[in-house]
C-alpha cells in the first residue's frame, strides 16, 4: 500500500545542506513550567546507536526508540531550531520559523492523544504537540517536512509547500487528498499515519522482522531487492516512502545518481544525521555517502548471462555501478562486444575480451541469449534463490479456518495460489523469512508461518514380534541383519545386539529420518544486535531457540519485562532476560527507551505530585520508559513499574560526582538567581552570549559565577 507519498521522494534537494555541527549550541534555550516545576530540557543530540553507520544493506535506517521518542524536543527548543535553519525570508514569504495558524482541537483515537486546540500556534508549537500525542519525535517530523518540500531551510517557500507539507495522502500517481491538505492537517496526519502503521504491522506490504522485496524505483524495469527490515520504524519509513536508494544514491551524497535512484529514504538519513547526531568520523560529504566504486551486496546483484554489444559511440567501462566511479575507468567503442555477467538496476555487470570485470549502463547495451531474473524480481510470483531458502523439515497444520498458500512467499502472487482448510497438513521443506515453503500433491507451494503449525512427529511404531504364519523364508545367515531375511524359529526371540534385530517381512524397512530439535540453536546465520526493547502488548512466549515449535524450558515475558536484544536470527530475537538467554518473534517486541535520572527524584504510583512515592530515586537511577501521560514517563525500575516527572530525566547518565567547574554560555537573556527556583530573587540579568563558571548543581539549575557575582541559572539556558 502506497498512500503518502509524494514525488519529490524522486528528487535529490536542491542543494546540499551545509553539515553544520554548531546546531546544538542553540537548540537548548527555553524553559517550561508545568504544574509549578521546571523542566529540564531533553537530553542531548541522539545516541550513536540511533542510526547506523551506514544504511547500504537497506534494513535499518533509523531505532525505535529514536523514532518513537515524542518529546524529545520542546515547542522552544524547535523555534531555535528553526530559526538556526534560516537567517531570512525572502520579501513576500512566509518561513516555516515564522509560520502560524489555527490548530483545531483533535480527539484522541488508537493512534494519537488528544490535542488541544490553540490559535495563532506557531510551527513549533504544532509540531511539540503533535510529537507528544502520536508519539513521533518531532525531529522525524522535521526531517519529513524538509525531504518532502525543504519547508525547513526554505527562504521561500510556495503555498503548495505547506499544503503538501508531509508529502501525506500526496501518492505519486494522483493529487494529494484535499482532506489532508495544509500544514496543521500535514504534520497531525502524517505523524499519526506512522502510528497506523505501527499499531498495524500485518495490513501493510514491508514488515519489520520479514525479508521484504523492495523496488529500487517507480520504474519496474530497474527490478527489486530482498531487505530484511530489522525495526519497526525503518518498515514504516520504506511504507511512506516504498524505494531503497541505491549505491549510485548513496555514492552521489545529496546530488543525483542514476536513472533507477530513487532519494527519499537516503534524504532522511542524511539530514537527521546531519542535523542531530553527526557523526564524529564523517566530517565530510553526505552521512549516507559510499566509496564512488562501492560495489552493490552480493543479494542485490541479478545473476544473468548473455553476449551485450556497444551501441553508443564509445561507452564507459566503469569498475562500479556508480556515475562518480572514475578510478581505473575504461572506454570501450561502438561494437564492442562483452560477456554479461550479472544486471543491478539501470547497470549491466559484464566482462572484457581482455578479462576485466566492468559496469555498464544497460541502455547503451543491445543484449542476447540473456537469461535470470533481476535480484529480487519485480514479478510476485517468482520464487527466491535456492540459496537463500533455509531447509527445513516437519509436518504443518493450518491453524486458520482457511489459508491461502502460494507458489511465491508474497501476498501478491495470485497466481496458481490454492485454499487448505483448519487441520490439514503438509509437509515442510523450508523457510524463508516468515514464510513456510510446504509440498502439497507434490506441488511447491508458500504458506505465511503465523497461520501454520508444526505438528508432532509421531514416535515410529515397535517393530512387531513375527508369528508362525508370518515366518518368512529362511536364509543362510546366522545372524540376520536389518536388510536380511531372518531364519524362521516357533517362536523367534529378539538378539541381544538391536541391528541384528529380524524383521516381520522380506522387504527391508528404510531407516527413519531423524527429526529436527526444534529447540536446537542455529550455528551461523545469527546477526548481532543490541538495544533494549520490551513486550508490545500482552504476554508472549520467550523460547529456547528461534522456532515456535520449541516448547521446553520456556519464559513468559510481558510489557514490564525488561530485555536486552543481542542477536536476531530471521523473524526472531535474542534476548537477555534476567540470567536466561531466549528467542522471541520480533514483531511481539518493541524498543524501548533507557533514561537516567539527573536528580533525587519520587518515583510515584501515577502521573500526579499527589500520589503516593514508592520511594526516592538516587541520582543516575537507570529506567526504562513504556508509556507517556504529559509530562509524565512510565517507567520500569528493576520489576516495579511506576511514574517519574519528565524534567527529572535525561538519555545520558549524569555524572554522580561533584560538578567540574566549566566555562558555558548563556544562549539567551536570562535570570541569574539567588537560589535554584524561578521563587528566588534575581541577582543579574545575564545578556545572551554571557560566559559564566558552572561549579555546581541542583537538578536542573546550575551554579554560576560571572566576575564577582554567584548565582543559579536554569541548565536550558546554557551551552
Amino acid at each position: 500500500m502506497r498512500h503518502f507519498r509524494h514525488t519529490v521522494h524522486m528528487r535529490p534537494p536542491a542543494a546540499a545542506p551545509v553539515r553544520a555541527r554548531s546546531w546544538l549550541s542553540v537548540v537548548l534555550v527555553a524553559v517550561l513550567a508545568v504544574a509549578g516545576i521546571a523542566l529540564i530540557a531533553p537530553g542531548d543530540r541522539a545516541e550513536a546507536a540511533a542510526l547506523p553507520s551506514s544504511i547500504l544493506e537497506g534494513g535499518y535506517i533509523i531505532s525505535d526508540a529514536e523514532f518513537f521518542d515524542g518529546d524529545a524536543m520542546t515547542a522552544a527548543q524547535i523555534q531555535s531550531f528553526l530559526n538556526s535553519k534560516v537567517g531570512s525570508c525572502k520579501s513576500g514569504y512566509t518561513c516555516l520559523k515564522s509560520f502560524k495558524g489555527t490548530m483545531g482541537k483533535k480527539a484522541a483515537d488508537s493512534y494519537c492523544k488528544a490535542v488541544a486546540a490553540k490559535s495563532s500556534a506557531t510551527a513549533a508549537q504544532i509540531i511539540a504537540a503533535v510529537g507528544v500525542a502520536c508519539s513521533i519525535n518531532p525531529k522525524v517530523i522535521l526531517v519529513m517536512l524538509q525531504k518532502e518540500q525543504g519547508l525547513v531551510t526554505s527562504t521561500a517557500p510556495s503555498s503548495w509547500a505547506y499544503r503538501a507539507a508531509m508529502g501525506q495522502s500526496c501518492p505519486d500517481t494522483a493529487p494529494c487528498s484535499a482532506a489532508a491538505a495544509g500544514f496543521i492537517n500535514q504534520v497531525y496526519l502524517g505523524a499519526r499515519q506512522m502510528q497506523v502503521y505501527t499499531k498495524n504491522p500485518t495490513s501493510f506490504n514491508y514488515r519489520a522482522g520479514q525479508v521484504n522485496t523492495i523496488r529500487w524505483s517507480p520504474t519496474a524495469s530497474c527490478g527489486t531487492s530482498k531487505v530484511y527490515i530489522q525495526n519497526q520504524a525503518t518498515a514504516n519509513l520504506y511504507i511512506y516512502t516504498p524505494y531503497r536508494p541505491n549505491v549510485a544514491a548513496l555514492a552521489a551524497g545529496y546530488a543525483t545518481g542514476d536513472s533507477c535512484s530513487a532519494y527519499g529514504n537516503r534524504n532522511f538519513y542524511n539530514y537527521y544525521e546531519a542535523w542531530f547526531a553527526p557523526s564524529a568520523s564523517a566530517s565530510t560529504g553526505a552521512p549516507a555517502q559510499v566509496p564512488a566504486c562501492q560495489q552493490p551486496p552480493a543479494a542485490d546483484i541479478a545473476s544473468s548471462s548473455g553476449t551485450a554489444t556497444v551501441t553508443s559511440a564509445t561507452l564507459n567501462a566503469r569498475k562500479a555501478p556508480t556515475m562518480v566511479c572514475s578510478s581505473g575507468m575504461t572506454s570501450l567503442k561502438k561494437g564492442a562486444q562483452v560477456t554479461v555477467t550479472g544486471k543491478y538496476g539501470a547497470w549491466t555487470k559484464a566482462k572484457t575480451a581482455a578479462g576485466a570485470t566492468v559496469w555498464l549502463t544497460t541502455s547503451y547495451l543491445k543484449t542476447s541469449g540473456t537469461t535470470g531474473t533481476p535480484a529480487g524480481s519485480s514479478s510476485p510470483c517468482t520464487a527466491p534463490a535456492k540459496a537463500s531458502i533455509t531447509a527445513a523439515t516437519g509436518t504443518v497444520q493450518v491453524t486458520t479456518s482457511t489459508l491461502n498458500v502460494r507458489t511465491a512467499p508474497s501476498t501478491s502472487c495470485e497466481t496458481g495460489k490454492i485454499q487448505l482448510k483448519q487441520g490439514e497438513t503438509a509437509t515442510r521443506t523450508g523457510t524463508y523469512g516468515v514464510w513456510w515453503q510446504i509440498s502439497v500433491s507434490d506441488k511447491t507451494y508458500w504458506g505465511h508461518s503465523d497461520y501454520l503449525a508444526v505438528v508432532k512427529t509421531p514416535t515410529p511404531t515397535p517393530t512387531p514380534t513375527p508369528t508362525a504364519t508370518s515366518t518368512p523364508k529362511p536364509t543362510t545367515s546366522a545372524t540376520p541383519k536389518p536388510t536380511a531375511t531372518p531364519k524362521p524359529t516357533a517362536t523367534p526371540k529378539p538378539t541381544a545386539t538391536p541391528t541384528a534385530t529380524p524383521k516381520p517381512t522380506a522387504s527391508p524397512t528404510p531407516t527413519p529420518t531423524a527429526t529436527a530439535n526444534p529447540c536446537a540453536v542455529p550455528a551461523s546465520g545469527i546477526k548481532s544486535a543490541s538495544g533494549t526493547f520490551v513486550v508490545r502488548s500482552g504476554t508472549v512466549t520467550a523460547r529456547k531457540a528461534p522456532s515456535a515449535s520449541c516448547s521446553t524450558g520456556t519464559l513468559k515475558a510481558t510489557t514490564t519485562t525488561v530485555m536486552t536484544r543481542t542477536g536476531i536470527y530471521k523473524d526472531f530475537t535474542r534476548l537477555k532476560i534476567g540470567s536466561s538467554t531466549r528467542w522471541v518473534k520480533t514483531t511481539e517486541i518493541t524498543a524501548a527507551t533507557v533514561r537516567y535520572t539527573t536528580a533525587k527524584v519520587n518515583f510515584r504510583a501515577k502521573a500526579t505530585t499527589s500520589s503516593t512515592s514508592y520511594k526516592m530515586l538516587a541520582k543516575g537511577t537507570r529506567t526504562v520508559q513504556i508509556g507517556t501521560s504529559g509530562v509524565w514517563r512510565k517507567v520500569i525500575i528493576g520489576s516495579q513499574v511506576g511514574w517519574v516527572h519528565s524534567a527529572y530525566l535525561s538519555r545520558t547518565k549524569p555524572s554522580t560526582s561533584s560538578t567540574a567547574a566549566k566555562t558555558m554560555t548563556t544562549t539567551a537573556t536570562v535570570n541569574m538567581r539567588a537560589g535554584a527556583s524561578t521563587s528566588t530573587k534575581v541577582v543579574v540579568l545575564l545578556n545572551k552570549g554571557a560566559k559564566v563558571t558552572v561549579t555546581g548543581t541542583s537538578g536542573v539549575w546550575r551554579k554560576v559565577t560571572t566576575g564577582t557575582r554567584t548565582g543559579w541559572v536554569h541548565s536550558a539556558y546554557l551551552k
